[in-house]
């Protein structure tokens, strides 16, 4: 059985897969089968996938029929196929140091944590690195679950959130899948991955390089994908619920009404699927604010609750008034 799972989503990456794979198969710490996921790519990948597996024992090529948007369906196949105690992820169009693994995995030896988050940093097509700022970078910290998420209302959250430069304690994924066809998938099932943590291990490491280019899901910034988001913050305030951390789910739910408010407008309800998915999105966000209202039993939430009901615009005038009056 091999220490780590690599699990690699492939998808019209013809030009970027080979590199991504030598810089994988450059780790220091070789003890890992690779999992390449065609994802019915239209390209070479499929050939490009086999041609790898010919050339070294430790890498496996599947090919799967897409199941929807964005990489969901192949990388629920490749945990359903992985044999190793501990999972990372790598994107097909990135590249990873050849520490990465040995870092990642000492780090969990060394902490017991079941979930170990480094850095990552882009890197533009010429090669050139792009650091974030300081503060967006992790520094060296053991977290139990409530200090996590103090700190995800943070600078970090762009680090927290995503698929890569981690390694996850296989256990994690025992319940938990990807929901197909989703965008931003991760961070929709972050709140599921952490239910299942005692402890999670930042590093202020750095060794994954994410490639930025306009056809990347990473680098966009299209309405849907944040409408994506919006429904990730939902699905968070519902675990928060469960933990009657009260505060914290509605400050998820706030920024989730913030969104839909500002952006109804320039999302394009035009395009087919587009209103009832907005519409269906609005829907939990009353029902989600509906059960935190009841469960903390809180006039002024109930308040708010019954103007959310009533429309977006009316929940943003009300808001906006109490903030005033505050």
């Amino acid at each position: 059985m091999p220490a780590i799972s690599v699990i690699v989503p492939v998808y019209k990456a013809e030009a970027t897969l080979d590199a991504c794979v030598r810089s994988i198969l450059a780790q220091t710490f070789d003890d890992f089968e690779l999992l390449l996921i065609d994802d019915e790519s239209p390209d070479n990948c499929a050939a490009l996938c086999d041609a790898w597996a010919s050339r070294d024992e430790r890498i496996c090529a599947l090919h799967l029929k897409k199941q929807g948007a964005g990489p969901s369906g192949a990388r629920n196949a490749g945990l359903d196929a992985a044999a190793a105690p501990w999972i990372t992820m790598v994107d097909s169009d990135d590249t990873v140091a050849p520490d990465l693994f040995a870092v990642l995995y000492t780090a969990a030896q060394d902490t017991g944590a079941e979930l170990v988050i480094s850095n990552g940093c882009g890197v533009l097509p010429d090669g050139k690195r792009e650091q974030y700022p300081a503060e967006q970078n992790l520094t060296d910290v053991l977290l139990n679950v409530d200090e996590f998420w103090t700190r995800f209302n943070s600078p970090w959250i762009g680090q927290f959130t995503g698929t890569a430069h981690r390694l996850y304690a296989a256990k994690l994924f025992d319940s938990v899948r990807y929901p197909v066809g989703m965008l931003h998938e991760d961070y929709y099932i972050l709140p599921d991955l952490i239910e299942n943590c005692s402890h999670i291990q930042c590093l202020s490491y750095t060794g994954y390089y994410v490639l930025r280019h306009a056809g990347s899901i990473t680098d966009g910034a299209r309405h849907e994908v944040r409408l994506a988001m919006t429904m990730g913050d939902i699905h968070r305030a519902e675990y928060f619920l469960r933990h009657k951390w009260y505060d914290r789910a509605e400050g998820a739910l706030t920024d989730a009404a913030a969104f839909l408010y500002k952006n109804k407008a320039a999302y394009d309800l035009t395009l087919p699927g587009h209103r009832e998915e907005f519409a269906r999105t609005r829907t939990e966000l009353c029902r989600v604010y509906r059960e935190l209202a009841n469960q903390k039993g809180s006039r002024s939430l109930k308040l708010r609750a019954r103007a959310l009901t009533m429309g977006l615009p009316v929940f943003h005038l009300y808001t906006t008034l109490l903030a005033v009056r505050r």
